[in-house]
């Protein structure tokens, strides 16, 4: 009875307890039911907007493409500024905030760096300088996107996507001057030429230069494209930090797509693309095909929307980036255009000598100079404000105050690093371009609009209807002459008047193409030189593996069709990996699993395929023979061993059988690069036997080379991570068509891919309706929508979607009306 007595008096105690948990649940169900239902994640219907022109017709196909019918290029340019706010609202407020250093205001200390370096660059007051020359038309088009997103997202209402409700923010205003500053951003993104320059600096401390040129080789080994003995000079002048050392850790809380990178910031390997059209006279139709696969970061969502744009003077679909008005990659329904990144060099260091009577000025060509400062001050939340003091020479702004590889790099005392390239300049007008290309009736009007490209340099390709194929380089890059000075390949001495840019290199003189007589172009940022200019654009162009492998695949048959172009895309025999086939199949390792091991590797060809067991086995290979080589030069390879890969240092050293760079240097005897070759196996084994299992058979490439599409900020905070991502097993590795460049000491898992094919597209000319697209997330950027992650695993397979501007069926229509 006592028992009984004291169970219900317990009972009694506890039901408020119940009632309020009950409660709780009750409301956060409640909650989250009126969420879902109050969220425009899908919109349709009729809106009554205020400042459209006139009525916009917007109707979502199978594929959830919106086809904007508008009466005015306004209109539209209006309805896709809205719908970009109102699909992918986070994703652009991040977009806005990345580029104008304010990320901070709503993340706090994470990303003071981030908005530190991006002040610094002085993106957001470039734009806004560029934007003043700009046509009155595009200022009106540029108004009108932004009046679209602004309108859009005061239409989402209180249910915001839930990155605001998780970040205490809300969407913030967006401006035409937040267009032009994106682009910059893109521009940023594929140039990154001047990180291996402050590398070639780094290693200048402890190298020869002979040596600098063995691990940071020029295109053409043995033939650099500058004399001068750099490290030498900078030793000379005693420029280094004496106590320099490894730079502070980026943060483990930031994702390594666009976030990330800017910790460090710089050029990546792999950044690039691949495109290729073949003329009529090799296809089945006798009509051209078109390809195109852009290499960037992998994010969620994803860095594409695509749209249809259709008013007077304006008929063309294809991939828009959200924050930018104008479809950047696909055709009109008379002509398709690719891109891929040219890597032109337009981005140099210069060493600027401070006055130590009086650091407030620096030396120039003829005498002293002062420094130009400005003010910047950085709300943090849930910290005090950060107010610095932002430099800039006369080349450009000073980087080594806000970024730690460079103030480390230097005695800062004495030097600071100034960065000139080419976006900044005023007279950048490539939002213009980008207009002109959406308007442009055929590709002569199309290459006319090219001219206005000014940065990032791109390797457009074109064909059209009637059969043209055509090539052109476009945007602007700084006139070099072989063998003069330094040619980019490391950081100038600013007051010295030889090493200044001397103008750019005329449009006429840049590489083109047109109609060729083997009848097929392909650009995979290989090297490309103009028949008029012997000048190469940059002395650090990528391996030409997946160009060769394009060239290759279409010199095999005679006839290709729209089903081999994709069979091309989806290529994975990666002719990085090839050279290194011999010394892998003889090497000789120890471990318990090597008879095992080596029985699997016999057949294994170097094709990166996602089931297979030989991939996984050569990649982790290669991967510790490339530390065992270059792991001496310690913070300096474990920093960069990700954004750069090795694997041409690596080809150039085994080229010797007994390169000193094979033998350990902690050992006493002096290995071979056969017996670097060994250990590197055992080890290789050692680590794959402890994640994957005992059993060689059981391994696949698929099971460590994860696509993972990164979401900005979440994508590192547990629980939330895995419901922001989007991960799937990918083929292919740096070096193939179906690219997948891995992360190495990048990320946890060293084999993990967050780059990648960010969207392919295939055109054929013959019938323009059987165009086929994918990319790696969904249309939608709300995390509870199907369209976030409908699209993932038809890209990991190479399926494909179509691209019609007359689809048979549409899914929802919204109408946009004035009244």
């Amino acid at each position: 009875m006592k028992l009984d007595s004291k169970l219900t008096g317990l009972g009694k105690l506890l039901r408020p307890v119940f009632w309020i948990i009950a409660s709780v649940l009750a409301i956060c169900l409640i909650t989250t039911m009126a969420y879902l239902y109050s969220a425009q994640s899908s919109p349709s219907g009729k809106r009554v907007i205020k400042g459209i022109g006139d009525s916009v017709v917007i109707t979502f196909d199978e594929s959830d493409i919106p086809h904007i019918k508008a009466n005015s290029q306004t209109d539209a340019i209006f309805a896709l500024g809205y719908l970009h706010a109102t699909e992918r609202s986070w994703q652009m407020e991040v977009n806005r905030r990345l580029a104008s250093g304010r990320l901070s205001e709503i993340l706090g200390n994470e990303t003071v760096k981030i908005d530190r370096f991006i002040r610094t660059l002085g993106v957001k007051r470039a734009a806004e300088r560029q934007f003043d020359h700009y046509p009155v038309a595009t200022k009106r088009l540029l108004q009108a996107y932004a009046d679209g997103v602004n309108t859009g997202n005061a239409q989402l209402g209180w249910a915001l996507p839930v990155e605001y409700f998780l970040t205490g923010s809300k969407p913030g205003h967006w401006s035409p001057t937040d267009s032009v500053a994106w682009m910059l951003m893109m521009a940023y993104d594929l140039g990154g030429n001047w990180d291996k320059e402050l590398q070639r600096l780094e290693l200048s401390q402890f190298l020869t230069t002979k040596q600098i040129w063995e691990i940071l080789p020029s295109f053409e080994p043995g033939s650099p494209v500058s004399n001068i003995d750099f490290a030498k000079m900078y030793k000379d002048l005693n420029i280094f930090n004496p106590a320099a050392g490894p730079a502070e850790g980026k943060s483990k809380n930031l994702p390594s797509t666009e976030l990330g990178s800017f910790e460090l910031p710089g050029g990546k390997e792999g950044i690039g693309s691949n495109n290729w059209a073949l003329s009529g006279k090799l296809t089945a139709s006798g009509k051209p095909l078109l390809a195109n696969d852009p290499h960037l970061g992998l994010s969620a969502p994803a860095i594409w929307y695509f749209a249809h744009l259709d008013a007077p003077g304006m008929n063309v679909i294809g991939s828009t980036l959200p924050g930018i008005p104008a479809v950047v990659l696909g055709r009109t329904d008379k002509f398709a255009w690719s891109f891929t990144n040219t890597n032109p060099d337009v981005q140099d260091l210069y060493i600027e000598q401070i006055d130590l009577n009086n650091p407030s000025m620096y030396r120039g060509p003829d005498g002293l100079l002062p420094f130009k400062v400005h003010q910047e001050i950085i709300d943090i939340k849930g910290a005090p404000s950060l107010t610095f003091l932002v430099k800039e020479t006369r080349h450009g702004p000073v980087i080594s105050d806000s970024h730690a590889r460079a103030k480390r790099s230097i005695d800062t005392k004495r030097f600071a690093l100034a960065l000139r390239w080419t976006a900044l300049d005023i007279e950048n007008q490539s939002v213009v371009g980008l207009l002109e290309m959406n308007r442009a009736k055929d590709l002569d009007s199309f290459k006319q609009a090219l001219r206005k490209n000014y940065a990032l340099m791109q390797n457009v390709v074109m064909a059209d209807t009637e059969g043209n194929i055509i090539y052109q380089a476009a945007g602007v890059a700084p006139k070099r002459i072989l063998h003069q000075g330094l040619y980019g390949v490391a950081p100038a001495l600013g007051w010295e008047k030889q090493f200044d840019w001397n103008g750019y290199v005329p449009f006429e003189q840049l590489p083109a193409s047109n109609n060729p007589e083997q009848g097929w172009l392909a650009t995979a940022n290989q090297r490309i030189i103009a028949t008029n200019d012997p000048n190469p654009l940059t002395a650090d162009w990528d391996l030409p593996t997946r160009y060769d492998r394009i060239a290759e695949l279409i010199k095999s048959r005679n006839s290709h069709d729209l089903d081999y172009m994709k069979t091309m895309q989806a290529d994975t025999l990666s002719l990085g990996a090839t050279p290194l086939l011999g010394l892998f199949k003889s090497s000789k390792p120890s471990h318990k699993l090597a008879s095992q091991a080596q029985e699997i590797i016999q057949n294994f060809d170097g094709d990166m395929k996602v089931d297979s067991a030989g991939a996984l086995i050569f990649n982790a290979w290669a991967d510790q023979l490339t530390r065992n080589l270059f792991s001496r030069l310690s913070y300096l390879f474990t920093e960069s061993y990700g954004s750069r890969s090795f694997r041409h240092p690596l080809l150039l050293a085994l080229q010797n059988p007994d390169s000193l760079w094979c033998d350990d240097p902690k050992t006493k005897p002096v290995e071979s690069c056969l017996e670097s070759s060994n250990n590197a196996f055992d080890k290789a084994l050692e680590y794959l036997s402890k994640e994957y299992g005992n059993d060689p058979k059981s391994w696949a490439w698929g099971k460590a080379h994860i696509a993972v599409s990164e979401h900005r900020p979440l994508s590192k905070v547990p629980v939330l991570g895995s419901l922001f991502n989007i991960t799937t097993p990918f083929p292919g590795d740096a070096y193939t068509i179906n690219v997948g460049r891995p992360e190495f000491l990048k990320s946890q898992n060293p084999y993990e891919t967050v780059q990648g094919p960010s969207m392919r597209a295939v055109y054929d000319l013959s019938d323009l309706e059987k165009s086929l697209f994918i990319y790696q997330t969904g249309q939608s950027g709300w995390v509870q929508n199907k369209l976030y992650r409908n699209m993932n695993t038809l890209w990991a397979k190479s399926e494909y979607l179509p691209l019609q501007m007359k689809p048979e069926t549409t899914k929802r229509q919204l109408e946009l009306n004035n009244k």
